[in-house]
């Protein structure tokens, strides 16, 4: 599913370098999903957090025992640690497959496609905007698996991170984090005139 590099770009904001890496495009329209990836000898956000939620089981132990408190909380009515990493990778894996679902049937299918699936980072957004900031989550009941993008256009998104979200707002470090990616990720994009999927056709793969 995952391309090859389609832009070497660098962009030094304090310590902020960005690439883009193609995952699932059409190279005639420059439409599809593409990924950040913050270090040249790195992988792109989007297969660095699937293997992170998948296949790290220290992290994923290590992060519930720190959020243990609110897993004991009334919305997750007591889950244990460990089906709370059983909980993750099970949905890691169902949003996995409905990216290689998109793979498989084409960008612009009607059931499920990139505009389905992501949706406004604040839910009291309801017009496009130019590079706006989207989230993307699992399809099992109460989720907490989430990807964070910027939309370029329709059917057109870039992956800037992703996290394990526990609470209502992203008021805490780990969310915080994110959001400081989507908005430097952002700026980054301005800068250098990518400003729709149109920009991305014309990219060197």
């Amino acid at each position: 599913m995952q391309g090859t590099v389609i832009l070497e770009l660098y962009q030094l904001i304090g310590c902020f370098c960005v690439n883009l890496v193609r995952i699932i495009t059409d190279s005639d329209t420059g439409s599809g999903l593409y990924a950040v990836r913050f270090s040249d000898d790195g992988p792109d956000e989007f297969t660095r957090l699937f293997r992170l939620w998948t296949e790290d089981m220290e992290f994923l132990y290590s992060f519930f025992r720190e959020h243990e408190g609110r897993l004991k909380s009334g919305y997750y009515k007591g889950i244990s640690i460990q089906d709370a990493v059983r909980a993750t990778r099970y949905e890691a894996q169902e949003l996995r497959n409905v990216f290689l679902d998109i793979a498989r049937k084409g960008l612009v299918v009607e059931d499920t496609n990139l505009d389905t699936l992501f949706l406004p980072l604040d839910s009291r957004v309801y017009r496009m905007q130019e590079l706006q900031k989207n989230k993307a989550r699992g399809r099992v009941k109460k989720r907490w698996l989430r990807l964070y993008a910027i939309r370029f256009d329709r059917h057109c998104y870039v992956i800037t991170g992703g996290a394990i979200k526990l609470t209502q707002d992203m008021s805490v470090p780990h969310l915080e984090e994110e959001l400081e990616k989507l908005e430097r990720t952002r700026e980054f994009l301005i800068r250098h005139d990518l400003l729709c999927q149109s920009d991305f056709a014309y990219l060197e793969i």
